[in-house]
């Protein structure tokens, strides 16, 4: 039996597993960026989490009107929902 025909494990190349180093199989990483789970809101990325909790801040602090917050953060769920 020559060494041709005999099946043996194939290993990559340190090359090759570089180059697909960070590949991720599960397409949940394409299709959501980073954040977080909310029970109510589902997965929430984290620039909508900063932008909703500024925008809060500046609601509660009097920077800005209750209802132009509730006007934007509406709009702004609403533009990100799809």
């Amino acid at each position: 039996m020559d060494a041709k025909n005999q099946a043996s494990p194939r290993r990559n190349s340190p090359a090759g597993r570089a180059a697909r180093n960070g590949e991720h199989h599960d397409d949940q990483y394409h299709k959501e960026g980073a954040g977080i789970d909310l029970p109510v809101f589902g997965h929430v990325e984290y620039k909508s989490v900063g932008f909703m909790a500024g925008l809060g801040l500046a609601g509660a602090v009097g920077a800005i009107d209750w209802p132009v917050v509730a006007a934007v953060g509406i709009g702004y769920a609403l533009a990100k929902r799809g």
